[in-house]
């Protein structure tokens, strides 16, 4: 079967890395850095990898991959994206992704100007160094509120929405300088216009640079005081749902725009009322996706997308000449978990309650029971993902509000 290089199978990488060692596959895992956070390897399994590199020199890293003969190189997570292009334009494997645009599809900068190059509406933005020159642009774009983000992070990592000068001052304080969570340091700012509308997730998977859509899904994030953003709820779409055509049609563009040919793709996409516009891009599967959720909710899922693509192009192919995209099989919300107050995160009493739920099908906790838990300030705070799953979203609606409640009154916190 095939060799697969998984460059950081983390985050839902790791169940494309154990979908394909189950369909036969021998795995070689490669880590981008060192120094990566232990937030990525949560759940990581290094029984599934023939071999495990740790990425310390490119073209030492190159010749230890090389040896492997592999036949596949994805990105698992997205502090892969980068390395996994630059070994696969090395090896010149045929399942890749344009070269020349890489730093496109991690540089949030670059990523939207493409966008616009290819005459695709984009939103107004300028790369700065200095509060000064920050200023000065926030004063000639003339609109509240702007966002505040860093070139390169992930998971709204450093993304502050800022309603006046003294928030965006504060603002970049916070972002400039700093190390975000992909270990790169913030040498730059980008200043972004505040897009209004409706946020949407719109996943696929390219072979060929032919695209399957695999999820349409609608956010719902909170903003806290500080102006930083957390997920609230992701709500999978119906695809005959108006709004999904345009939708697609529109990230279908990006997609081509950015050289995304082959492997799965994570579009957030804002629908304004002048239409959608880019929010990001990320070359990779969603963070948030489990397969046995997706095999509930569409029958097939971007993670398993993935893995078909790979191990079974053929069959791929023909879903795609016959354009057979997703069904709502089910609803779903993937709830994620809000800690409003400091304390000693326990499941037990929590679990409990949400087997009475009727939407209740799956959890994915980030801390384990025993261990202190902040207040929660940006995704890699939030303690946890619920996954509601109905034929009625009315009652998953319900059982949303039920499992609120729960937390409002501490519910995963130890007396």
């Amino acid at each position: 079967m095939s060799r697969v290089v998984i460059v950081d199978g983390f985050s839902s990488g790791k169940f494309v890395a154990k979908a394909l060692r189950e369909r036969g596959c021998t795995l070689i895992h490669v880590a981008s850095s060192a120094t990566l956070d232990d937030y990525y390897y949560m759940g990581f399994d290094a029984s599934i990898y023939e071999c495990l590199i740790v990425n310390k020199q490119l073209e030492a890293t190159v010749e230890r991959v090389a040896t492997f003969d592999p036949q596949y190189i994805i990105a698992g997570a997205e502090t892969g994206v980068l390395l996994s292009d630059w070994l696969n334009e090395q090896l010149n494997l045929p399942y890749r992704n344009q070269f020349n645009r890489t730093q496109a599809r991690r540089n949030k900068f670059e990523m939207i100007r493409c966008v616009a190059d290819a005459g695709l509406p984009a939103a107004q933005q300028a790369i700065v160094e200095s509060w000064n020159a920050a200023k000065a642009w926030i004063l000639g774009h003339g609109r509240f509120p702007v966002v505040l983000k860093p070139l390169d992070s992930a998971g709204a990592d450093g993304v502050y929405i800022c309603d006046d000068l003294q928030d965006c001052e504060v603002a970049f304080g916070k972002v400039l300088g700093t190390t975000n969570r992909l270990n790169i340091r913030n040498a730059q700012v980008l200043i972004q216009e505040y897009l209004v509308g409706v946020e949407y997730v719109v996943n696929m998977v390219s072979l060929g640079a032919r695209q399957m859509v695999t999820e349409v899904v609608r956010y719902r994030k909170e903003r806290l005081d500080s102006g930083s953003v957390i997920y609230d709820i992701d709500e999978l779409v119906s695809p005959a749902e108006p709004e999904c055509e345009l939708l697609v049609d529109y990230t279908r563009k990006v997609v081509r725009s950015l050289g995304i040919e082959n492997g799965p793709s994570h579009a957030e996409v804002m629908l304004t009322e002048k239409g959608p516009r880019l929010v990001e891009i990320a070359a990779r599967t969603d963070g948030i996706l489990r397969p046995e959720v997706s095999e509930q909710t569409t029958g097939l899922g971007q993670i398993r997308a993935t893995v078909m693509s790979i191990v079974e192009p053929e069959q791929f192919e023909r879903l795609l000449d016959a354009q057979v995209g997703y069904e709502l099989l089910l609803h779903s919300y993937n709830v994620c978990l809000i800690n409003r107050s400091p304390g000693c995160f326990t499941k037990e009493l929590f679990l409990s309650e949400l087997l009475k739920l009727e939407s209740y099908f799956y959890s994915v906790f980030y801390v384990g029971s025993g261990q202190p838990i902040g207040m929660t300030k940006d995704v890699f705070s939030q303690p946890g993902t619920i996954y509601l799953v109905h034929a009625d979203n009315a009652v998953i609606k319900a059982d949303y509000l039920k499992l609120r409640a729960l937390e409002a009154v501490g519910a995963y916190l130890a007396p």
